[in-house]
Order: structure tokens, then sequence, then C-alpha cells
């Protein structure tokens, strides 16, 4: 099990995926000192590890999303938030919703049936000629990362993760850099809470999925 906090700030405006990462930068400057915030060390340098609190947008909907060890702080700090700014304007009236719990995180017997809510980002550097060379497995890929969470989060993997996925290419850019993006539906034996975020840059929205 995995301690888990879904913070949505609620209002009549519907913002965009790119706006994870602006919300993402607001808490990160109001926060400087709690660097669950933002993965980075005093003097700039990025902490390496798996982040505990992550920047979603949720059916047009501003959300933070902490774990483990990252919940209390969550739950302690948005109350002391009183307006955001995301793109140059700033929201003061919303509504807060604030949700904690405990939900599965676990290699399992059963299968279980994702889709990606938001793009996953499977090809990296290393592995990017594989891809273009119609080489790379992102069947594999996948278990990969989602193995990643698990030492991420310390929890043993006791079973082989197996997956089996059907995914759909885009290219996109994040900060004028081109990635190629997958949305798509894939099985696995593995139980995980929905809006979960898997692969890179799950900190500002990305590879976030949800149960059929």
């Amino acid at each position: 099990m995995i301690k888990t906090a879904r913070l949505q700030f609620i209002t009549e405006h519907r913002f965009r995926m790119r706006d994870a990462e602006k919300l993402r930068g607001f808490f990160a400057n109001k926060f400087q000192a709690e660097d669950f915030f933002h993965n980075h060390y005093p003097d700039g340098n990025s902490i390496y590890r798996m982040p505990l609190v992550q920047y979603k947008v949720i059916d047009g909907v501003l959300s933070i999303f902490g774990y483990n060890e990252a919940v209390p702080l969550l739950a302690d700090k948005f109350i002391k938030v009183k307006e955001i700014a995301i793109n140059d304007r700033v929201f003061s009236h919303f509504e807060t919703s604030l949700h904690v719990l405990e939900e599965e995180f676990s290699v399992s017997e059963d299968l279980y049936s994702y889709v990606f809510d938001s793009y996953w980002l499977p090809v990296n550097q290393r592995n990017y000629m594989q891809y273009i060379n119609n080489r790379l497995d992102l069947d594999r890929v996948l278990r990969n990362n989602l193995l990643t969470n698990f030492k991420g989060l310390g929890i043993e993997a006791d079973k082989r993760i197996m997956v089996k996925g059907e995914f759909m290419e885009k290219k996109l850019k994040v900060n004028d850099i081109e990635y190629f993006g997958m949305l798509g539906k894939f099985v696995t034996n593995v139980k995980m809470p929905d809006y979960f975020g898997i692969g890179r840059m799950k900190a500002i929205g990305f590879g976030c999925v949800r149960r059929k």
C-alpha cells in the first residue's frame, strides 16, 4: 500500500495539460524551502529521486498528487494557498478538494487495463536509434518504467511485471525540445492508483494513467 493525496483547485476556467508545468513553477517558488515541491537542492542542483509531488491537469482542473512522505506536506501547505498565478493570470476564487487515501501499488496475479490520459514519453537518447529503426520494444520500456516506480517508492516487485499495450505516436514539443509522445492502452498485472505517473517528466503530468 502507498499513501496518496489528491489536491485539486476548482475554478470555472478549464486548464490545458501544459499548465501543469506552470503550476509546478508556482509551487516551487512559493515553497522554495520544501524540496518535495520541486526536487532541487538549495544550490539549484537536481535531487535524483522519484518525484513524490506530481502536477497534473485532470479534466481541465489543476491537480497535485502527493505520495508517501509528501502526503503530510501537501495536506499541511494547501490551506495556505489563497491564490494561484498561471500564465500571468491570478486565480483567487477557487474551491479546494483534498483526498488522502491508502491505495494499492503491487504486482498481482490478476490483470488490469489502463489508458494513458496524457502523453507517455518512452523514447530517450539511449533508445532513440532503436525506436526510429522499429526495434524498440515499447512494452519492455513500460515494464521498466513501472519497475522504476516500485524502486522509487521503496517497494519490492515480488513477481515478474507483465505488460502488453497498443500505442499511437505523436510528436510534441516541450520547452522547444521535440519528443515522441504515446497515447494508448495497456494490460498489466500491476495494480496502481488512478492518475499515477509513469516514465519521463511525470512530475509535470506526462505518462498519467487511468484504469479502464
